[in-house]
């Protein structure tokens, strides 16, 4: 019997490790299974941390200058990890890969960086100038941790800027975020 794709049910997550898919490409068929990482069973989590603040308030005063200033979290999803009171992210053993941005500020030279706190895991971002208005600053990074570890973000800029929009300008939206990273785990 034939049915169009279109009209076929959805197949529930997670895979079985008895799922098989077929696969159409280049005009061939083939038979093929789910990779084992998305099969029932897998250890692959996330979780999300981020910088918020509330409507119409700007990222915060960035002071003083060529220096490496906290950045701390005071969001998190659902997940693992943690928050610790001061903001920094606290993460058990496991393999880790994460991405996100920054809002930077305007007109600098800026740079921020995701380590921890002995300095023996450091992820730079891309590094960036803006001429005017806020800006986003990629980051991201893959390492694995053998035993309970403390991350911070952290941010450095060229030029001084006491006003409340130095780290990014707010968009009168609730809620205000002006940093954001996404992280996946597979356990040790």
């Amino acid at each position: 019997m034939s049915q169009e794709f279109s009209q076929l049910p959805g197949l529930p997550l997670p895979y079985q490790p008895e799922d098989q898919l077929l696969v159409v490409r280049a005009g061939k068929t083939y038979r093929a299974s789910p990779h084992h990482s998305l099969a029932h069973g897998s250890d692959v989590e996330w979780s999300l941390f981020q910088i918020r603040s509330t409507t119409s308030q700007g990222g915060g005063p960035f002071s003083p200058p060529n220096q490496w200033l906290l950045r701390p979290f005071n969001f998190k999803s659902s997940g693992f990890g943690r928050l610790s009171p001061l903001g920094q992210v606290v993460l058990d053993p496991g393999r880790y890969c994460f991405r996100g941005w920054s809002t930077g500020m305007e007109n600098g030279r800026m740079r921020c960086r995701f380590r921890s706190l002995d300095s023996l895991i450091s992820w730079p971002s891309a590094t960036a100038y803006s001429l005017h208005y806020s800006w986003h600053i990629p980051i991201e990074g893959v390492f694995t941790i053998a035993v309970q570890t403390t991350f911070v973000l952290e941010m450095r800029c060229d030029r001084e800027r006491s006003k409340p929009w130095g780290y990014g300008y707010e968009s009168n939206l609730s809620p205000e975020v002006y940093a954001s990273l996404l992280f996946f785990r597979n356990s040790l």
